[in-house]
């Protein structure tokens, strides 16, 4: 089995993951038999940060963490055996917020919106459709061995959709990238979701449900008691990120668009008292751009309306920086497949 360190030489110093995940990661590796302390000195990391609330570690470092588990164990579908065994209050206030969710639409909402509580470098977003929800993922400047962490993600994702549900939910179809995997792990793989699970896919890595299991009502649902954990989630997530120039970029970006504004890459520039082109070129070094931060807040900010206001398709438009609802509209096919107003029904169903 090809265990090759991960390149970790584009990952920018201020990325981290959660410590308590990767506590939780130990405790898995310890069921092989294996000494997960040992390995993490190995990787570079403190072990001392296990026990200490809110402790993160260096994003680098988990990935040589990963490349030695995977070795060690001789497991290639180890990030799966994590995610399994990943128990919720490993995820910080997430954690608690997705137990007290009203449906699997909810959880996988949270997930999508605050993923980066457990990992800076872990991207997820949702789409839906009149047939269920997808929820993709990615790592961000570069993957562990195996895709180990996505898979552990995607696998917690499945555990708790069972959990809550109280009987077996099988996605409809998920993928994860593992070129050459044996017969015996697409084995593994299917018989743990329940359904065919594609490795040969250069899409990202996926899990998708049927509209019935992701409106499904959960009687564990506590409305107060998630948005709690929610609040607990955004201001842990809020210091994470202040560590990121990207996330920095992407505050400034908020502040313009709630004020109105077109948020151009010169207003930030210039908030941030640099030239555009220095803005653009330290978000370069951590694999981003200033179009796809934009981009980003838009498309949340359109969620957001459509979901939760009254407000009118031209004037969330404007408020978002189209001058033509008519782009506006265009460009909701791009991000949601489908019009502002078909969208905005559709998404309204989910949250009943």
């Amino acid at each position: 089995m090809n265990t090759t360190l991960t390149d970790d030489t584009a990952l920018p110093l201020g990325d981290s993951i959660l410590a308590s995940w990767v506590r939780s990661i130990c405790q898995t590796v310890r069921g092989y038999g294996l000494d997960p302390e040992a390995l993490m000195e190995r990787a570079g990391l403190d072990t001392s940060l296990l026990t200490v609330p809110e402790a993160r570690y260096p994003a680098m470092n988990i990935r040589r963490f990963w490349d030695a588990i995977v070795s060690a164990t001789g497991d290639e579908l180890v990030g799966l055996r994590c995610g399994q065994e990943m128990q919720v209050a490993a995820l910080h206030g997430l954690g608690l917020a997705i137990v007290t969710c009203h449906s699997l639409a909810q959880v996988l909402d949270l997930m999508a919106r605050y993923g980066k509580v457990i990992s800076s470098t872990m991207d997820m977003s949702l789409s839906h459709d009149a047939q269920g929800t997808t929820l993709r993922l990615r790592t961000l400047h570069g993957n562990e061995t195996r895709h180990a962490a996505l898979m552990a993600v995607i696998a917690f994702v499945q555990r708790q959709a069972n959990s809550l549900a109280q009987h077996k939910v099988t996605p409809v179809e998920g993928s994860i990238r593992m070129p050459r995997a044996t017969e015996a792990v697409r084995r593994r793989l299917d018989e743990y979701f329940g359904c065919r699970v594609e490795t040969d896919s250069e899409t990202p890595a996926s899990i998708r449900f049927s509209y019935a299991d992701i409106m499904e009502p959960y009687a564990s649902a506590n409305a107060i008691l998630r948005e709690a954990n929610e609040h607990v989630a955004v201001q842990y997530l809020n210091r994470v990120r202040q560590s990121s120039f990207a996330a920095r970029v992407e505050e400034e970006i908020q502040r313009l668009l709630d004020e109105g504004e077109s948020a151009k890459i010169s207003d930030v520039a210039s908030r941030l008292h640099l030239s555009s082109r220095t803005l653009q070129r330290r978000l370069e070094s951590e694999s981003v751009s200033f179009g796809e931060l934009l981009e980003k807040h838009r498309r949340q900010m359109a969620h957001d309306a459509l979901a939760h206001t009254e407000m009118s398709i031209t004037e969330i438009a404007y408020t978002i920086g189209f001058s033509d609802p008519s782009n506006f509209s265009r460009t909701c096919y791009r991000w949601f497949g489908t019009s502002p107003s078909t969208y905005r029904r559709r998404i309204r169903q989910l949250q009943k």
